[in-house]
C-alpha cells in the first residue's frame, strides 16, 4: 500500500504538531492535509506545504468532503476527546471517501489489557470500542487501519509529575519498591515511527503497534531517580507510596462510580503497581520495522530536562496521588 496525501486530525495538539513536524523533514513526500473544526484558528506551520481544510465534525457529509482524495486519515485527537459517536461518523466519512487506511489515535497504551479495558470510558476516551469498530470494517474489507501504541509520553510523564517526580522542587514519589518496568516512549519517537509507519504501512495493517525505545527492565522509577540525581547534580527528597493502597482506593472508587477518583488512581497503578499493571508491553514491541532506535534512561533524562527545562513545575493533582484521596 503507498501513501501520498495524508489527513491529520488534531494538528494542533501534542501528537498532531510533532508528527508534522517530523513529517515536514522530508517535505515533498506527502501531501499534508490538517483538518480543523469549523470555526478554528489553527494556523499550519510557517514556510510549509502543509494545507488547512475546515469541517463540520458534527457532519458527515462535512467530513466526507473534507476527506476525498485522501490516502490516510491520521487521529491525533487527544484520547479523552476519543468519545463513540462522533469517532465513528469520522470514521465512516473515511469509507465513504475511498481513504485507505486509518490511523486510529490510541499512542499511549495498550488498550487490549484488562487494565485499561476497564478504564471509564468518559475519563479514558472510547478507544477500545473504536478499535472494535475499525476491526469489524477490515473484516469487511472496506477499509484498513493501524495504531501506534508507546505508552506514556515519557517527557511528558517525567517533567510534569505523573512519573512521580518534582524536578523544580526535587522531590520524589517512589510508587511502591520503584522496580516495577515501565513502558514509555518520548513524544518524538512517537512522531518518528507514526511517519515510518505511513512511509511503509503494509506490514503494519489492521493491527496494534507496540514501540518502546528503551532496553528491556532498564526503565523503572529507580533508574529515573538516579539519572534526575546525575543530570542536575541533586539530590531528590524521596517519600515512598503504598501503591496498592492506590489500587484498591481506585477500585473502590470505579464500583461507587465516581468514575473521576478512579481514573486518577488507575493512572498511577497501571503504571507501578506490579500486581495489577496495564501497560507491560515486554516481547511485543517491533522497534525495529518503525526505525525506532535505543535510547539510554540517561539520555533520554538528560533530554527531557534540556527541552522543557528545571522551573516548569508540576501539575500537582497528577504528581501527588493519595490512597485516602481517591
Amino acid at each position: 500500500m503507498e501513501i501520498k496525501n495524508i489527513i491529520i486530525l488534531g494538528a494542533r495538539g501534542n501528537v498532531g504538531t510533532a508528527l508534522i513536524d517530523e513529517l515536514l523533514k522530508v517535505p515533498d513526500q506527502f501531501t499534508i492535509t490538517a483538518v480543523s473544526r469549523t470555526p478554528s484558528t489553527y494556523a499550519a506551520p510557517a514556510a510549509s506545504n502543509v494545507t488547512v481544510k475546515a469541517v463540520d465534525y458534527a457532519s458527515l457529509q462535512s467530513l466526507t468532503d473534507g476527506f476525498a482524495g485522501q490516502d490516510a486519515v491520521v487521529n491525533c485527537i487527544t484520547g479523552g476527546a476519543t468519545k463513540y459517536e462522533p469517532s465513528v461518523r469520522i470514521i465512516d466519512a473515511a469509507v465513504a471517501a475511498g481513504v485507505k487506511i486509518f490511523f486510529a489515535n490510541e499512542f499511549v497504551g495498550n488498550v487490549e489489557s484488562e487494565q485499561f479495558k476497564r478504564l471509564p470510558e468518559a475519563a479514558a476516551g472510547a478507544k477500545v470500542r473504536v478499535r472494535e469498530y475499525l476491526a469489524r470494517l477490515a473484516a469487511e474489507e472496506k477499509m484498513a487501519w493501524t495504531a501506534l501504541n508507546g505508552g506514556p509520553f515519557f517527557d511528558m510523564w517525567l517533567m510534569k509529575g505523573p512519573a512521580g517526580f518534582d524536578v523544580k522542587n526535587k522531590q520524589a514519589r517512589i510508587y511502591g519498591d520503584g522496580n516495577n518496568p515501565l513502558y514509555w516512549t518520548p513524544l518524538p519517537t512517537i512522531a518518528v515511527a507514526a511517519a515510518n509507519i505511513l512511509r511503509n504501512p503494509s506490514p503494519a495493517l489492521n493491527r496494534g503497534i507496540f514501540i518502546c525505545p528503551f532496553a528491556p527492565g532498564s526503565l523503572n522509577q529507580n533508574t529515573l531517580l538516579a539519572a534526575l540525581e546525575t543530570t542536575l547534580e541533586a539530590k531528590f527528597t524521596v517519600t515512598h507510596v503504598d501503591v496498592r493502597a492506590i489500587n484498591r482506593a481506585a477500585k473502590a472508587a470505579l464500583a461507587r462510580g465516581d468514575e473521576k477518583k478512579a481514573m486518577r488512581g488507575f493512572a498511577m497503578s497501571n503504571q507501578f503497581y506490579v500486581g495489577d499493571c496495564g501497560n507491560n508491553f515486554e516481547g511485543m514491541t517491533e522497534n525495529e520495522m518503525c526505525g525506532v532506535e535505543e535510547v539510554s534512561v540517561q539520555e533520554a533524562v538528560r533530554e527531557a530536562v534540556g527541552r522543557y527545562g528545571v522551573d516548569g513545575g508540576v501539575v500537582e493533582s497528577m504528581f501527588r496521588v493519595e490512597a485516602e484521596e481517591i
